[in-house]
């Protein structure tokens, strides 16, 4: 609760201000920070934009986000090619080229959700660079995170054509400049009723024995990632 849950709600009050009807996007949707953020929007009436690594169960991992409140789901893949089809037949004549029917389904450029004007970051690298180029004007990346360990890039047009503007967030920082005071206090009240409401659940999760701490560690660190939960040591056993 003192973590993620409050991570999740801190960036989304303090850096632009979102109301019902705006949207939100972000990337590694599926951490436990993630899932808070799309259902903290979803209590609001702010509208989600889920981004999340492709993986071999990825139709699962959809529907289990669109049920906590998720509005729209892509993998990295579809975002950065933005759903994009194309049909090429190649002429081998002299002078003859390809022929491309060109279809792309762009929620953004389409209008079907309005361009978000707050960006979540924690993987870095080329996704956070596709996550920016969606951004509104004035927009905000906020930067929580870098799981990809590859540096965050913001390009010349974005600060200059764009003025966006690239924040960082660290829980523990805020803890030490606001505990115990009236916003800290306001945080854990809200927090605490959208739990006993139903409204924020945990990810998923599975106990693992302490004597069995080998097989935690092994899937925690596993190069494949993909876990599909998070493993919480049990240490009565």
């Amino acid at each position: 609760m003192s973590v993620n849950p409050c991570t999740a709600y801190r960036m989304l009050k303090d850096f632009i201000p979102v109301k019902k009807g705006d949207v939100v996007i972000q990337n590694g949707a599926n951490s436990a920070v993630g899932q808070c953020v799309i259902q903290m929007c979803r209590a609001e009436g702010i509208q989600s934009v889920n981004i999340v690594r492709n993986r071999p169960d990825i139709d699962q991992l959809k529907h289990e986000l669109e049920a906590l409140g998720a509005d729209y789901v892509l993998t990295e893949e579809e975002l950065r090619y933005m759903l994009h089809t194309r049909i090429c037949y190649l002429y081998l004549e002299p002078r003859k080229t390809f022929l491309v029917d060109y279809r792309t389904t762009n929620i953004f450029k389409s209008k079907a959700v309005p361009k978000p004007q707050l960006g979540l970051n924690c993987v870095g690298g080329k996704n956070a660079l596709e996550v920016t180029r969606q951004l509104a004007n004035k927009g905000v990346l906020v930067t929580y995170g870098g799981m990809s360990r590859e540096p965050l890039t913001a390009s010349t047009a974005a600060l200059i054509f764009k003025d966006l503007r690239f924040v960082g967030y660290w829980m523990t920082r805020w803890n030490k400049d606001y505990q115990g005071s009236a916003q800290w206090s306001q945080m854990y009240n809200e927090i605490t009723k959208m739990i006993l409401a139903k409204k924020l659940v945990p990810p998923k999760h599975k106990l693992v024995p302490f004597s069995q701490y080998k097989i935690g560690i092994e899937n925690a660190l596993s190069s494949k990632g993909f876990t599909g939960c998070k493993f919480i040591f049990d240490m009565s056993k």
